[in-house]
């Protein structure tokens, strides 16, 4: 590697920031499985797997969060007349357009639905190789790209050694496999994020007996076939709790922030923690 290249695959490494324990009352708070937000980072959505969204803002003191200010959690309001039989809703991954419309995947029923600006809630087609995916193993991570694609990566592939597919929908074309990702080290995709540089980042979890670690990669969605893409940080077991959500936004010095939150699983033991790191390219 060039002394250039080097030096360029240095700078793209995450800095870690800050980690903000963010607690909360009453038996819907908890088990944020997404979140999205607003250009500045300020403005939040965040998503439970039990199909609540609450929405606030992050107050920050330079880099480090000391605050969060939220109204009340609120169901996601799936009509029932969109589903052959009642489904579980395991809701995980979750993204907006830049027209305003919501889509939400469901880890158990393996499909996704889009809500439009006007309220109105719809399901997408369905596409067999989403429709063979394991129950629980389903879609975990979709993001949005800027020409209005959606990406969705589950979080199971067909083997140990074997890729991660990434599907894509487009209204016109519907949907294909532009891509994989490759599949290492016990990591599974569980966030996503299409950045302001127009790059997919993939949020990865694994567990290791004692506590969970973290990986984040990003690539190129000009890319075909499996791509290992640019691993920008890794974690320690137990450095953070479950990390499932992953936003990409840019701050105002230009460099890039991954903002991730915690699935606490409703479980005492574990919290609901809001990390932080920045990408200085």
């Amino acid at each position: 590697m060039s002394s250039d290249r080097a030096e360029a695959r240095k700078q793209a490494q995450a800095r870690f920031l800050s980690s903000y324990h963010w607690t909360g009352e009453g038996r819907t708070f908890g088990g944020y499985s997404a979140i999205i937000l607003s250009p500045d980072g300020t403005e939040f959505t965040m998503m439970s797997d039990r199909a609540h969204l609450i929405e606030g803002r992050i107050v920050r003191h330079g880099d480090r969060i000391i605050g969060v200010r939220s109204a009340a959690m609120v169901p996601l309001g799936f009509p029932d007349s969109l589903f052959a039989k009642e489904p579980v809703r395991d809701t995980e991954g979750l993204a907006r357009d830049q027209e305003g419309r919501v889509y939400v995947s469901l880890e158990s029923d393996n499909r996704i639905l889009k809500r439009d600006p006007d309220g109105g809630w719809s399901l997408l087609p369905a596409y067999p190789p989403i429709d063979a995916l394991p129950e629980n193993q389903g879609l975990e991570a979709i993001a949005v790209a800027p020409d209005g694609a959606l990406y969705a990566v589950p979080e199971v592939s067909d083997g140990l050694q074997h890729p991660f597919p990434v599907f894509r929908y487009r209204p016109v074309q519907g949907w294909d496999q532009p891509m994989a990702i490759s599949r290492s080290d016990g990591y599974l995709p569980v966030g996503a994020d299409v950045g302001p540089d127009g790059r997919l980042y993939v949020l990865e979890r694994g567990f290791g007996g004692f506590g969970f670690f973290s990986r984040v990669r990003r690539f190129d969605l000009s890319g075909s076939g499996t791509v290992d893409g640019e691993t920008l940080l890794t974690s320690a077991t137990r450095r953070h709790d479950n990390l499932e959500g992953l936003a990409v936004w840019k701050a105002g010095d230009g460099s890039l922030r991954l903002t991730m939150v915690s699935d606490d699983n409703f479980q005492f033991f574990q919290r609901t923690e809001i990390v932080e790191y920045a990408i200085s390219i």
